[in-house]
């Protein structure tokens, strides 16, 4: 096989991959695979693709009347058709959502409290109502686990999607939010233990639920556990992951 015709399929890779970073991020899909940070990095490869791409295509075209009759063209063709499979579903898919079976193979981030916080310990945890963000999501979360003890009966506001384990029991489930740090291999589930009458709340819809705090355990660790007292439906936000990196796992 000629030498140009692989240099042209290296170069329509290339370009594939470019395009492919452009639609995703042009289309909002991109900080569905990747955490905002690495967006910039994602760009840069994009115009490095597209720059490269070119590169190959006018090389191919100033030799291609060379022939590399040597070579294996039918295993270099097979090679670098398994990256058109990767590039195809970037363009084709739209739901970059892990599925619950996924996620209940993961199961809940094990959740220790930090000695050292960058706010006030029980800020929380000691007021009459706690309400969790997006934004306050993993300091309210660290603060009741550092305050277990005091949080009985305290009511929270909460919002994320249905989670449940086969281990769960028909009164059992967690309202859970995805963390990212860096892309969506990384994502880690966190959630509250939430008891009551849940049966009619379907796995991986969203709500915002009101109830009190316990204490309780999750897989043998302590941690806090609402007791619903009321919910309702919302939609999904376009913001599904919490990209907040800080350490409160393992």
């Amino acid at each position: 096989m000629k030498r140009f015709f692989i240099q042209r399929l290296e170069g329509l890779l290339l370009l594939g991959l470019g395009l492919m970073i452009f639609k995703l991020y042009v289309s909002g899909y991109l900080t569905k695979l990747i955490a905002p940070k690495m967006v910039p990095y994602a760009l840069a490869a994009l115009f490095a693709f597209l720059v490269i791409s070119l590169l190959r295509m006018k090389k191919q075209k100033q030799s291609e009347q060379h022939c590399d009759c040597g070579s294996n063209g039918e295993s270099s063709v097979l090679k670098y058709g398994l990256f058109f499979l990767p590039i195809l579903l970037g363009f084709i898919l739209t739901d970059f959502t892990l599925s619950g079976e996924a996620l209940a193979k993961r199961g809940m981030a094990k959740q220790q409290a930090q000695m050292v916080s960058s706010y006030d310990s029980g800020k929380h945890a000691n007021g009459e109502k706690i309400s969790v963000t997006d934004d306050n999501y993993f300091e309210v979360l660290d603060d009741l686990l550092n305050n277990l003890d005091t949080i009985k009966g305290k009511e929270i506001e909460i919002s994320g999607f249905i989670y449940r384990e086969d281990t769960f029991t028909k009164k059992q489930m967690a309202i859970s939010r995805l963390s990212m740090s860096c892309c969506v291999v990384d994502a880690t589930l966190y959630g509250y233990m939430v008891n009551g009458n849940v049966e009619g709340m379907k796995t991986n819809d969203w709500y915002t639920i009101t109830g009190t705090l316990k204490k309780g355990s999750y897989k043998g660790e302590p941690v806090p556990v609402i007791d619903l007292k009321g919910s309702k439906k919302i939609k999904a936000p376009e913001e599904a992951y919490l990209y907040e990196n800080v350490q409160i796992i393992q």
